[in-house]
């Protein structure tokens, strides 16, 4: 636990939170904290601070919250992924990533290759999907939850989301990024330090067909090299995200 995510549902008075489950057990049991420590914590969708241990008993902790910061900013180029649904085991890691990189938007679409079947799993409730990831947001020290939702239909969700431009940025500010295995050039060949977003689509296990990759560069998106192997739908996502970070990194120093 790196930052403790505290809910609004936790809050008892304006600055008095109430913890138990989970988290109580790690603070108690791993952090072997006690009344008067402090721990690092965070409001979702708020602010980042410190939180005072003020009560404890075998059902829950009492904490006072004490903000030090405004809500975090945005990433800076904040960051959309779109992953073709995969089987549920890899929508909990996917959420989870979502939640640590601090991502602003997290779209699970239909494409070829994406089982029927998916779609009719509990997990995709959005009480099912939170926990994952609340639990994101903790190891990667965030508090804005990503945006996630469902889309049935691929060729809608592509002609909506990119004909229209959106709220973050202008068109022409965008990075639309699509990782394939065949593509002949690598993720640092297109990287731009003037994009205020990147759009990253992350296909199926079985990989985009060839409608779906031919509509997606109509659309603008540049087919991108990730790695030697053929990944993964969560170790594409990862890769993708980290030698984003890097290049970001790399072009500001």
């Amino acid at each position: 636990m790196n930052l403790l995510i505290l809910k609004e549902h936790d809050r008892i008075s304006d600055h008095e939170f109430s913890v138990s489950g989970d988290r109580q057990n790690h603070i108690n049991q791993v952090l072997k904290l006690e009344p008067g420590d402090q721990i690092k914590a965070g409001i979702v969708n708020g602010p980042v601070g410190l939180a005072q241990i003020e009560r404890s008993d075998p059902q829950r902790l009492i904490l006072t919250f004490v903000p030090a910061d405004q809500q975090p900013p945005l990433p800076s180029p904040c960051i959309d992924l779109i992953c073709a649904l995969p089987r549920p085991q890899t929508v909990k890691k996917i959420l989870n990533l979502a939640g640590t990189w601090g991502l602003r938007k997290l779209d699970f679409i239909r494409a070829n290759r994406v089982e029927k079947s998916f779609y009719h799993s509990p997990l995709l409730e959005a009480d099912k999907m939170r926990p994952f990831l609340i639990d994101g947001l903790s190891q990667g020290k965030q508090t804005r939850l990503p945006v996630v939702e469902i889309h049935q239909r691929f060729k809608p969700f592509f002609e909506h989301r990119f004909s229209t431009g959106d709220e973050v940025s202008k068109p022409a500010d965008r990075l639309k990024l699509l990782p394939h295995p065949e593509a002949e050039t690598d993720l640092s060949h297109h990287f731009e330090t003037d994009s205020r977003q990147i759009v990253i689509a992350i296909g199926p296990e079985g990989g985009w067909v060839d409608f779906e990759i031919d509509f997606m560069t109509e659309l603008g998106f540049r087919t991108v090299r990730l790695a030697r192997p053929v990944l993964r739908v969560e170790s594409a996502a990862l890769a993708a995200l980290a030698q984003i970070e890097l290049l970001s990194l790399s072009r500001k120093s």
